[in-house]
């Protein structure tokens, strides 16, 4: 093995992860305005932030296969024989400055996807309450004036049916 070669490996894993967690920085900012556009309620900026998002996440995937594929070289090259290492194995493994920035990164990544858990979770109870405000609008209209019926089971007339026939005997 070249002695080199780990920590040349470490330091094109840590470009990836720099990499990584920028776009999940971006990320998370993208869905503190999800939160307030879901707050106010303004679907078309709503739906243009989403594409923004899809975009993010799009590039994360191929951000992600490459921090995949470079841990492997690196397990290897250390004899780290877990297929996929998770990063605090190989930060353990990893010696020197090196390892230090790989913890760095680590606790960072760490931080900025429990945020983006916890935030995806509150935007998620957002979107259910939102969409359960407009189930039960939408119920409230349909009954109120989309009724089939103009007579309840006592006879009476519909509300509605009977002011408009108040407003007619008046004309």
């Amino acid at each position: 093995m070249n002695p080199t070669e780990p920590k040349k490996l470490a330091l094109e894993l840590k470009v990836i992860l720099d990499q990584e967690f920028s776009l999940l920085e971006n990320l998370l900012e993208v869905m503190q305005a999800e939160r307030e556009l879901l707050v106010r309620f303004q679907p078309e900026q709503l739906l243009e932030l989403n594409k923004h998002k899809e975009l993010l996440v799009l590039q994360h995937s191929y951000v992600e296969r490459d921090r995949v594929a470079v841990s492997q070289k690196l397990a290897n090259v250390l004899g780290i024989e877990t297929p996929n290492p998770p990063l605090r194995v190989l930060v353990k493994a990893v010696d020197g400055e090196p390892g230090k920035q790989l913890a760095e990164l680590h606790s960072k990544l760490s931080a900025v996807i429990d945020a983006i858990q916890e935030l995806n979770e509150l935007n998620r109870r957002l979107i259910e309450f939102s969409i359960h405000s407009v189930k039960n609008s939408v119920a409230f209209l349909k009954k109120r004036f989309f009724s089939t019926e103009t007579y309840n089971p006592k006879g009476v007339i519909n509300e509605e049916i009977r002011q408009l026939s108040s407003v007619n005997s008046r004309a």
